[in-house]
């Protein structure tokens, strides 16, 4: 089918929102916050206040009708999407302080074994790099580690201009160790990485994490890298279902402030905030950032019908929690 709906300037979106059942006080202020989110980013969140299509005895589930429900105003998905701003500002300070040190934990232990144990599966697990990577389109067959390889050479090409690769480049064939090599790879490149590593190196890193299982932590890094995509391109975030649910480690396998999350949705944002947190505080006792995220859940706007409990996960009194009321070091 063609796309036949016309171009509306913003005056002709307010009245349009306001056909459809959604309450607008201040038409001027409409205006001015639409010409500073767009029509079409807002609509995601007006989304939520629509009502629910009718739903016959059997088919697909049907998207909610275009009609609001009544009593749902135009500040209403303004908040919502100011809240989600703010949430995805503080989810993106603790991804960034979580790959920063993700980067010297993989270089130093990785390092012991071998200054360019990357760049060579003999100092990695070799059953995991001889791995088929599975890889969209018809190219040739790789291993996890050969493709691993390419996204790294790209990524140092990507970087030739930096003065510290122009050093290595010169003075040792371009060869960077692992602890300067960390710098120019992506979270997804040092996750790729950290599932590579042999069982020494990647398991000092999980017992660093108060994590038994290796193999958690890489679930948790795929889960993270996805949202720190999601808040670096300014994706809606507060309620959207995770990419990869995180596995919920057993109780006997991790410290006492997660245990509350065998109780916990583990597709919600929530978990995920809760593993931020966890792993911040394991990784600099100094941090304030659990207080921080709790700081701007507690002003979740106020929109009948969502809390932080339906649409993120939050839990019955995570505001007492342990994980939350942490007090730094």
């Amino acid at each position: 089918m063609k796309y036949a709906k016309p171009h509306l300037n913003y005056n002709a979106q307010v009245g349009l929102l306001r056909r459809r059942g959604l309450e607008i006080g201040d038409e001027r202020a409409a205006v001015r916050a639409l010409r500073r989110i767009g029509y079409y980013r807002l609509s995601a969140y007006t989304y939520v206040l629509r009502r629910p299509a009718p739903q016959g005895p059997s088919g697909p589930r049907l998207p909610p009708s275009d009609k609001f429900v009544d009593g749902a105003t135009f500040e209403q998905a303004v908040a919502l999407h100011d809240f989600d701003d703010r949430l995805r500002g503080v989810l993106l300070s603790g991804l960034q302080r979580i790959e920063v040190a993700l980067r010297v934990q993989v270089g130093y232990q990785l390092g012991k074994t071998d200054p360019h144990g990357h760049l060579d599966a003999a100092h990695l697990d070799g059953a995991r790099c001889r791995e088929v990577a599975h890889v969209r389109g018809a190219g040739p067959r790789r291993t996890l580690h050969e493709e691993w390889l390419r996204r790294f050479h790209a990524l140092l090409d990507d970087a030739r201009t930096e003065e510290f690769v122009r050093h290595f480049v010169w003075k040792y064939e371009g060869r960077l160790p692992i602890w300067a090599a960390t710098e120019i790879m992506t979270f997804g490149c040092l996750t790729g990485l950290y599932n590579l590593l042999g069982s020494r190196d990647a398991g000092a890193i999980a017992r660093t994490l108060e994590i038994k299982n290796r193999d958690v932590v890489h679930g948790w890094l795929r889960s993270l890298n996805v949202l720190r995509n999601h808040c670096a391109h300014n994706a809606r975030v507060w309620n959207r279902a995770t990419v990869y649910p995180p596995r919920i480690p057993a109780t006997t396998q991790t410290h006492l402030r997660l245990h509350h999350l065998r109780h916990t949705d583990n597709n919600r944002v929530y978990v995920l905030a809760a593993i931020i947190g966890h792993m911040l505080i394991c990784l600099d006792p100094t941090t304030n950032w659990p207080r921080q995220l709790a700081t701007v859940v507690k002003k979740f706007p106020v929109v009948p019908g969502l809390d932080p409990h339906s649409s993120m996960g939050f839990p019955e009194g995570w505001q007492g929690m342990e994980l939350w009321t942490y007090e730094p070091a």
